[in-house]
């Protein structure tokens, strides 16, 4: 059984503004946990623990699921706590478009042919940058907006292993989209 999830990887432009984003409230806020730059995804589907049969079945159906649809630019975004103004994770939020909302369907539909039963309903686009440390008692809403827009060129498989340090990712397969903006 590996635990694992399908996501959006930050392309390289998209990370460098988000450290930069994130300088002060590093600096300003200890009682948060930020996310290691390497781990910074959005996740279009966690599907937790999974047999190898499963996964191996995934990884063969990815190309042909997202080979349709074209890559695209999203943004702009918001620092916000999430998922409302008194939750305990940090994020990047995203507002979802027509495009993002139909890779959310071929995700949806790639789970369903491979025996899935995925019927989530609300989807709310958002990368996680950092969680609110236990007991902690922040009072920032971090209702900020950014100027960071994420390159949409390709879908990744991820294995998660939780470790005492966190989490550590490992992409299983990647599927290029369709030509990118």
């Amino acid at each position: 059984m590996q635990r694992v999830f399908i996501g959006i990887p930050v392309d390289r432009l998209a990370q460098q503004k988000i450290n930069e984003l994130l300088i002060p409230e590093q600096q300003s806020n200890p009682d948060i946990r930020w996310v290691p730059e390497h781990n910074r995804h959005l996740t279009l589907a966690f599907l937790g623990n999974r047999p190898a049969g499963v996964i191996e079945n995934l990884c063969r159906s990815m190309d042909q699921a997202y080979q349709r649809e074209p890559g695209f630019k999203m943004g702009p975004s918001r620092l916000e706590r999430f998922p409302n103004s008194s939750g305990n994770i940090i994020a990047l939020v995203f507002k979802s478009d027509a495009r993002l909302s139909r890779l959310y369907q071929a995700t949806q539909e790639l789970l369903v042919a491979n025996g899935f039963d995925f019927s989530r309903t609300q989807f709310r686009p958002h990368i996680t940058l950092g969680r609110l440390k236990a007991h902690s008692r922040l009072n920032k809403n971090f209702q900020q907006s950014a100027n960071i827009r994420l390159q949409v060129g390709k879908i990744t498989f991820y294995q998660s292993k939780l470790t005492q340090s966190g989490s550590i990712y490992h992409a299983l397969k990647e599927s290029r989209l369709n030509k990118s903006e």
